[in-house]
C-alpha cells in the first residue's frame, strides 16, 4: 500500500473505519452482561448411628377398676387350695417373666429409630433406643464480585520496518471505562525528530462458548 494509493482513498479508508466501530459498538449494546452474585452451594451428608440404653420413669399408676364379678375366669381365685396354688404360681411366673418387644419408628426419608424394651413386673424395666441417621447440611456460599472501577494505563513501545530496525519510540495513556471500553492516545518520535500523535478506542467482543 503506498502513499498514492492512501491520497486517493484516504476518506473511503476513514469512513470504513467509522463504520466497523460503530457496528461493533452496536453489536455489543445487545449483548449486555449484568454481573451479580455467584452462589456456589455445597451439601454434606451427616451420618449418625448410636444407641442409648435408659429406664423409664413410673409418673403415674391407675388402679384396676373393674369389678371382681367380671374379671376372667383364668384371673379367679379357684376355690381348691391345690388349683389355687398353681394359679398363684402361674401368675407370679407371668408377672416376673421379661418380655422384650421392638419397635422403629421411621423419621421421613433420613433414616429410623429402633426400640427395644424389656417389660417384667408390669413395668417397662430397661429400654434400648438406636437410630441411624443420614441428613444434608446445605451450605451455601454467595460470592459478590468485585465492582468495576476506571483504570488507567501507562506504557510505550517501539516501531520498525525491514529496513531500519527501529525508527519510531511511542509513549501513550490507556483508560479503560466500567463498561470495558478502552480510549487511548499516544505520540511517537522517529529518528529525525519527528513527533507523531494519535487517538485509539476499543470495544470488547463477547465471543460465544
Amino acid at each position: 500500500m503506498n502513499s498514492e494509493f492512501l491520497k486517493k482513498n484516504f476518506i473511503n479508508i476513514v469512513v470504513l473505519t467509522l463504520l466497523i466501530i460503530v457496528l461493533l459498538q452496536t453489536c455489543n449494546k445487545h449483548d449486555k452482561v449484568v454481573d451479580g452474585p455467584k452462589i456456589i452451594r455445597d451439601t454434606t451428608w451427616v451420618i449418625k448411628d448410636s444407641t442409648i440404653n435408659s429406664k423409664p420413669q413410673i409418673f403415674k399408676t391407675e388402679a384396676y377398676g373393674i369389678p371382681i364379678d367380671r374379671w376372667n375366669t383364668e384371673y379367679l381365685p379357684d376355690t381348691n387350695y391345690d388349683k389355687l396354688i398353681k394359679q398363684y404360681e402361674l401368675l407370679v411366673r407371668e408377672l416376673l417373666a421379661k418380655n422384650i418387644s421392638s419397635d422403629s419408628i421411621k423419621i421421613d426419608s433420613i433414616g429410623h429409630v429402633y426400640i427395644i424394651d424389656t417389660v417384667s413386673k408390669n413395668m417397662i424395666t430397661g429400654r434400648s433406643t438406636h437410630y441411624n441417621l443420614k441428613y444434608p447440611i446445605i451450605t451455601n456460599t454467595v460470592i459478590v464480585p468485585e465492582k468495576k472501577k476506571l483504570q488507567i494505563y501507562v506504557g510505550g513501545g517501539l516501531q520498525g520496518q525491514k529496513d531500519e530496525l527501529i525508527n519510531q519510540i511511542n509513549a501513550g495513556l490507556l483508560l479503560k471505562t466500567k463498561k470495558d471500553q478502552i480510549y487511548g492516545g499516544y505520540f511517537g518520535i522517529n529518528p529525525s525528530g519527528q513527533f507523531q500523535f494519535g487517538i485509539q478506542t476499543y470495544w470488547k467482543i463477547k465471543l460465544h462458548k
